[in-house]
């Protein structure tokens, strides 16, 4: 294994006005070496109120998404509307090297002075420039503007949304991107730059077959009817299990009917299915069902068998028999079952840290690089942990601090 480098961006220092849609953003600098300093409201910056909780009981130091996606950051808390605290944001503003913002009510950089090599990352709901620059929206509406629930789904039934915030992770993950593509154009070009990063732009990926099928002039992708009645049986992708579901690939296409003929073979170790079904070629019988010339009896049985086979297995028993047997399976993996990963554990993906008084298990890193370890170097901050240090960097002594306190200003 090489030696872990030098931290990449360790000479970079990052203000992260903190808000949903930048926690990631900032937390991926931070992994990659940089100064991160989230600043907060003193009430709290909303993603301490993001579920789930510690326990399941809310608090401003309970939210599991919060100590997910601010580790090795250093918290502030700040009134930027109130005079002195417009003047601390300045002195901030003015040592960092980049500054990431959700501005959908506004930049609090307004009125400010800005440094020539600044680099400014700002997060919106929908691109400045466009018809609805000015909506307000929840992560759902800017989801569906990316148009990702136009695909999931049956068509005769609602469409089916993410279960966690995608619209806000897709911006953090592209303000990210933005910014080091501006720190690589600062080097060259040797000024700052303000990029801007659409929500709904950042989730369309979600939604590429979409875009690029209507661009091309094909049929725009849409969710799927059920298909009507024909001479073929349908066939499940999604099989219940012992402990949960699984993915198994059912094909009778040249492609892959060698692999549908070994998940027959395997029926028929079973005992679940006939050998003289097991034995037939798949795909002639396909093509005979397709015809008229042969009824669906023997497809039928499959079928039935495999739905049988998968529910005397577990996730990981099918897993094995699939890799054994050679054809595609895999498990619908829970969050629970993600956790508890030996692959994850075995590649130090998590890390145990303390929330609410209790061990927990988080993200320890993003990526795995060759040469640089990315390594948790401290806990998510507490409400105004770090306010005092950072205020003390910029000159203010402990009087001065313990007058903004009093004042509500931190």
């Amino acid at each position: 294994m090489e030696t872990p480098g030098e931290a990449m961006l360790s000479d970079v220092k990052v203000l992260e006005l903190s808000a949903p849609q930048t926690m990631l953003a900032g937390s991926i600098l931070a992994d990659l070496g940089a100064e991160v300093i989230a600043l907060e409201p003193p009430g709290g910056a909303a993603g301490r109120r993001l579920a789930p909780f510690a326990g399941g009981e809310p608090g401003l130091e309970r939210s599991l998404t919060w100590h997910a996606l601010n580790r090795s950051k250093r918290g502030v808390t700040l009134d930027v509307a109130a005079p002195d605290g417009r003047e601390i944001l300045q002195a901030l503003v003015e040592r960092a090297d980049i500054v990431i913002e959700a501005c959908d009510r506004g930049s609090a950089l307004d009125g400010l002075r800005r440094p020539d090599d600044l680099i400014v990352c700002r997060a919106t709901a929908f691109s400045p420039g466009g018809p609805k620059a000015a909506y307000r929206a929840t992560d759902a509406v800017v989801v569906a503007a990316g148009g990702v629930p136009a695909l999931a789904g049956p068509a005769d039934r609602p469409p089916l949304f993410f279960p966690s915030p995608q619209a806000m992770m897709e911006t953090g993950a592209e303000c990210a991107v933005a910014a080091l593509a501006a720190l690589a154009a600062r080097d060259r070009l040797e000024g700052g730059q303000t990029a801007h990063v659409s929500g709904r732009i950042a989730t369309l990926p979600a939604a590429l077959g979409r875009l690029v099928s209507g661009r091309s002039g094909n049929p725009a992708s849409r969710r799927q009817s059920a298909p009507p009645p024909g001479p073929l049986p349908a066939i499940p992708g999604v099989y219940e299990c012992a402990d949960g579901h699984a993915i198994v690939t059912v094909a009778f296409t040249p492609a892959f009917v060698a692999m549908t003929q070994r998940i027959a073979e395997w029926l028929a170790d079973e005992g679940l299915l006939a050998r003289e079904v097991a034995g037939l070629d798949l795909l002639a019988t396909m093509r005979a069902v397709m015809a008229g010339e042969a009824g669906a009896g023997p497809i039928e049985r499959f079928r039935d068998a495999l739905i049988a086979g998968c529910r005397r297995k577990t996730k990981r028993q099918l897993t094995e028999i699939a890799a054994e047997r050679r054809f595609m399976a895999a498990p619908v993996m829970t969050m629970a079952d993600i956790a508890a990963f030996e692959h994850y554990h075995a590649r130090g993906l998590f890390v145990p840290q303390e929330v609410a008084g209790r061990s927990v298990e988080v993200p320890a890193r993003f990526a795995q690089f060759s040469d640089y370890q990315i390594e948790v170097r401290r806990p998510a901050p507490a409400l105004s942990q770090h306010t005092g240090e950072v205020l003390g960097e910029l000159g203010y002594s402990r009087l001065e601090i313990q007058a903004l306190f009093a004042q509500g200003i931190i």
